[in-house]
């Protein structure tokens, strides 16, 4: 920048016969530019972000993507040498999965923020407070001004066991902020109080009136206290290269840059070979995760006396974070799950998977039960590693997975139902 500002001050300076033979040269290069026909254009051009674009009546093709938004999907063709917009309504396209060789996601994970409004981003550096952030990602583009309302912040990453617990202490209902610190032993522990900043490696925290600064090699995160709200969205997913899901609400591309615009203040722009996907159908398809849980139970094992109820309390279905953002139903032993269609889902999908690398595995049975009635019914083999489950239900009924098996002593019964899904 000095040696920029240097060189500008040097012409500031010219006389007017020096400055009269630059104007001279400039005038030269141009008209040598314009002779050639601009050959430099073709350097300039940006590579067009190129999708399979499938919709909900089960076309599929691909398109040179120019927007997206909750009304209409613009995109221009790739077969033909037309340069015209192709426009289709949102509300008809499934989703959008870039086409070609696709730039790798980042496998290092740092920094995992979730949103109120259910986006996750994978973050290199947060700092600042709230409705002023600045974030930056895995390759070092940073952006200020973030606006997003944060619910939880993960620090880093963690093995099975502190994971189980740090999703537990995200299912709780909580009355203040939180800190969730990693004691000596390395279990985590949670301390109430208000988040202020964070800011050099350091959050700055309000506990009963006095502020401390907790660094953040000391935790595994924070959470913070929200009211109960929908993370419903009327737009779409946009799923970024380094693992970052946004809700978002319109998208466009310009000079290799895609802008995307959310309930986060200023558009994130990043570069558009970032873009994996773009799903069109959050409004309609439904995250079994993201419906209310009606009823989460084990299934008893007669033999252990007092034991059984422990047993069935301690091993209900619960909810794990999946590699894509969205949540499997992990079953640590046999048992059942309860939740309620919405309104116009008629299909369940879903894959029931082993998840584990046990050499014990035992037979388990999976039963989709629509109301009263069983819809559903399968088996894993023994040392078979998943099967399919995709079955009709009825809008606005209890559904019912039970997960069963006649092994003893539930060996290699530990199976988990993968991202299952509700749609029209």
């Amino acid at each position: 920048m000095q040696r920029i500002l240097a060189q500008l001050e040097s012409f500031r300076v010219l006389d007017d016969a020096r400055l009269s033979g630059a104007w001279r040269l400039l005038g030269m290069l141009l008209a040598m530019i314009l002779a050639t026909g601009l050959p430099q254009a073709s350097v300039l051009a940006q590579t067009p972000l190129t999708m399979q674009i499938s919709d909900i009546h089960g076309q599929i093709w691909k398109g040179n993507l120019v927007s997206v938004d909750q009304e209409q999907v613009v995109y221009k063709a790739t077969d033909t040498s037309s340069d015209a917009e192709i426009i289709k309504k949102t509300e008809e396209i499934l989703r959008m999965d870039r086409s070609g060789s696709k730039k790798p996601v980042t496998a290092t994970e740092s920094i995992r923020a979730g949103l109120v409004d259910g986006s996750l981003l994978n973050l290199q550096k947060i700092e600042g407070k709230e409705k002023n952030w600045t974030i930056e990602f895995p390759n070092g583009l940073a952006q200020n001004g973030f606006l997003g309302e944060l619910k939880h912040l993960k620090l880093k990453k963690l093995d099975a066991n502190t994971q189980e617990a740090w999703e537990s202490y995200l299912r709780e209902d909580i009355k203040s902020d939180a800190l969730i610190v990693i004691r000596p032993g390395g279990s985590l522990d949670r301390v109430d109080g208000l988040v202020k900043e964070i800011r050099d490696g350091k959050v700055l925290f309000d506990v009963d009136g006095q502020v401390v600064e907790a660094s953040v090699d000391r935790l595994a995160g924070v959470i913070w206290y929200r009211k109960q709200q929908s993370t419903g969205t009327d737009g779409f997913q946009v799923r970024l290269s380094n693992g970052s899901l946004l809700n978002s609400r319109k998208v466009s591309f310009n000079d290799g840059s895609a802008q995307i615009q959310g309930p986060w203040g200023v558009p994130l722009v990043v570069p558009s070979d970032w873009i994996e996907s773009i799903d069109c159908g959050l409004n309609k398809l439904s995250w079994v995760s993201s419906l209310e849980t009606l009823e989460a139970f084990a299934l008893k094992k007669t033999g252990f006396g007092e034991f059984d109820s422990v047993l069935a309390s301690t091993f209900k279905p619960r909810w794990v974070e999946g590699e894509s953002g969205n949540q499997n139903l992990l079953f640590s032993a046999p048992g059942g799950y309860v939740f309620r269609a919405p309104a116009g889902m008629t299909k369940l999908q879903t894959r029931l998977q082993r998840a584990n690398e046990s050499n014990a595995q035992s037979p388990v049975s999976i039963e989709v039960w629509v109301d009263d009635q069983v819809a559903f019914k399968k088996e894993l083999r023994a040392q078979q590693q998943s099967i399919d489950v995709e079955v009709g239900i009825a809008s606005e009924k209890k559904i019912k997975f039970v997960v069963a098996s006649k092994s003893a002593l539930n060996l290699g019964t530990r199976v988990m139902l993968i991202q299952p899904r509700v749609s029209k």
